[in-house]
């Protein structure tokens, strides 16, 4: 059985990881959208943002 771990909830930080984009998509606003796989096995759709390095 798991132990809930309360003093990690609202705690911030940072998450590195390698992504590669698989598709995107730009708004009207000029605003754009990618849909990423990531190292840890995960797709899913993000804004590109300031966050957000690439190669």
């Amino acid at each position: 059985m798991s132990k809930q771990r309360n003093n990690l909830i609202g705690q911030t930080g940072t998450v590195t990881r390698q992504i590669t984009v698989l598709d995107a998509k730009e708004a009207d606003d000029g605003s754009i959208d990618i849909y990423v796989s990531d190292s840890m096995g995960n797709v899913f759709w993000t804004e590109m943002d300031g966050d957000i390095s690439l190669d």
